[in-house]
């Protein structure tokens, strides 16, 4: 007997699509093909030696129309190479058997840790990454470099540690912070000029009651204290570390917990410095005894800070030619009373990390139910953003007159319309709401041009009380004749 079957074409089309998809796409084995990289160079920017630097990540591309297997993916030097990587999310330093589909890609991500050495200048740290495939070799170069610091950290691993009283930095190698760097009451941190401080995430300096804070920069060599990435890519980002505290804490209250607060740190002084890209620039402390200042603040640039750039909490500061600028919340907030001296400063905000509430300048004299004196003096400054006002008051209701004193003098003040500036005790031949004329505010760069309303417009009264007033930021004189020329306005003379 004979059978014939009949195989419909519906049932023919499905036999073959199933007989297809059951066959693997075959590896290409042509010795010819070659891999394509994004970067034939990895460049890291300046690290720590022990400090891991930033990740780099850069893609390896099969423009082949077969898939390929990358018989071999390594470091050249091996297990002892400072480099690590990750590819394709599985972490090593050698990788077998590696896949990539038809006209598709991976990514590879590397990560370098330069070993301690002696010199003090930054040194380079070369390697590669080999590629095998169907026997052929490539490579991608990686270049770091690496730069020995003074390391400051707990012997034990604690995030909070004594420096040796009376410390002295100088300025030979970097100084890397790890956890809060404490300086004890009745001792000295002295950082000398030229000094690069860099902290590590979640660290600062913590200055005890009765203790000193000095920084000694000058116009050509400012201290710095910044984070300790160095990347490009971390120039000018904010909260990469915590604060510099000038703080009210006693070493009994730190040491063995018994919740005594004390008068504050004492005649600290910072002069010259750089302080950018942490949460608060500095947190300074109720005044230790009359007369004493908390803080003197002089040629300094504090910028780029997540929350405040400076609080000041019932203290004595006096500030000459500071520039304050960007800042997630106030450029300064003066709580809880205190008496302040600021003349020839710069308060600039404008803030583009995140929508921002709060004004360039918060002046405040009272905790809780406790009235504090305030004396506020702003001299010959600008005190501008992109806020409708830039000034907010916050006077406790019943505080007798003679308690909320602040006067600002000569300034350019942003505020609201309905902001009253009439009174003269408080407000002096002030600049409303006036442009400031800046020279680049997107890089930072607060000095005034030769339009700016704040030209000429200071007042020569107000460079007399401190020798340092007679120069601006820069180093260069401030005229004081009559009726011209006559000091700028700001941190800046304009040039």
């Amino acid at each position: 007997m004979i059978f014939s079957f009949r195989v419909s074409p519906p049932l023919l089309l499905l036999g073959f699509i199933l007989l297809f998809a059951c066959k693997k796409d075959e590896f290409t084995n042509d010795t010819r093909v070659k891999l394509e990289f994004s970067e034939d160079t990895i460049l890291f920017d300046t690290v720590f030696t022990t400090v891991g630097s930033a990740t780099r990540v850069f893609t390896v591309y099969n423009h082949e129309n077969s898939p390929v297997k990358i018989s071999s993916i390594r470091v050249a030097s091996g297990a002892s190479s400072p480099y690590r990587l990750n590819v394709d999310g599985v972490p090593g330093k050698e990788f077998t058997d590696v896949e990539i589909g038809a006209n598709d890609s991976i990514f590879i991500f590397a990560e370098v840790t330069v070993n301690p050495n002696s010199q003090t200048s930054p040194l380079i740290v070369t390697d590669s990454i080999l590629f095998v495939t169907n026997g052929n070799l490539q490579d991608v170069k990686l270049v770091a470099w690496g730069q020995d610091a003074h390391f400051h950290s707990s012997p034990d691993g604690l995030s909070v540690f004594f420096l040796n009283c009376n410390d002295i930095w100088t300025n030979d190698k970097p100084h890397v912070v790890y956890g809060y760097a404490l300086v004890d009451s009745a001792c000295t941190l002295t950082v000398n000029a030229g000094c690069n401080v860099h902290f590590h995430p979640g660290s600062g300096i913590i200055v005890l009651s009765g203790g000193t804070l000095k920084v000694n920069g000058t116009v050509t060599d400012p201290v710095t204290f910044q984070g300790d990435r160095l990347g490009f890519d971390f120039e000018d980002v904010p909260g990469q570390w915590d604060r510099i505290w000038l703080s009210n804490i006693t070493h009994s209250n730190l040491v063995n917990g018994t919740g005594e607060i004390g008068p504050g740190s004492r005649n600290s002084e910072i002069d010259h410095a750089i302080i950018k890209n942490g949460n608060i620039g500095l947190l300074v402390d109720t005044v230790h005894a009359p007369g004493e200042t908390t803080l003197r603040l002089t040629n300094t640039i504090i910028k780029n800070m997540a929350g405040t750039g400076i609080v000041f909490r019932g203290a004595s500061a006096k500030c000459y030619n500071d520039v304050i600028a960007n800042c997630g919340y106030n450029n300064a907030a003066f709580l809880y009373g205190g008496n302040y001296d600021i003349r020839q400063c710069t308060f600039a905000n404008y803030w583009s990390e995140s929508s921002r509430q709060d004004p360039a300048i918060f002046l405040n004299n009272y905790f809780d139910l406790n009235i504090r004196q305030l004396n506020a003096y702003f001299g010959n400054c600008i005190i501008t953003g992109d806020l409708v006002s830039e000034l907010a008051l916050d006077s406790f209701n019943n505080a007798a007159p003679g308690l909320f004193n602040f006067r600002f003098d000569h300034t350019i003040l942003k505020v609201e319309s309905s902001f009253p500036t009439s009174n003269p005790a408080h407000y002096t031949s002030i600049l409303r709401n006036a442009s400031a004329g800046f020279k680049n505010i997107t890089d930072n760069d607060y000095h005034i041009d030769s339009t700016s309303i704040a030209v000429d417009y200071g007042d020569p009264a107000v460079l007399t009380v401190d020798p340092s007033l007679n120069f601006d930021l820069d180093g260069n004189i401030r005229p004081q004749g009559f009726p011209v020329p006559l000091p700028d306005l700001g941190a800046y003379e304009r040039r």
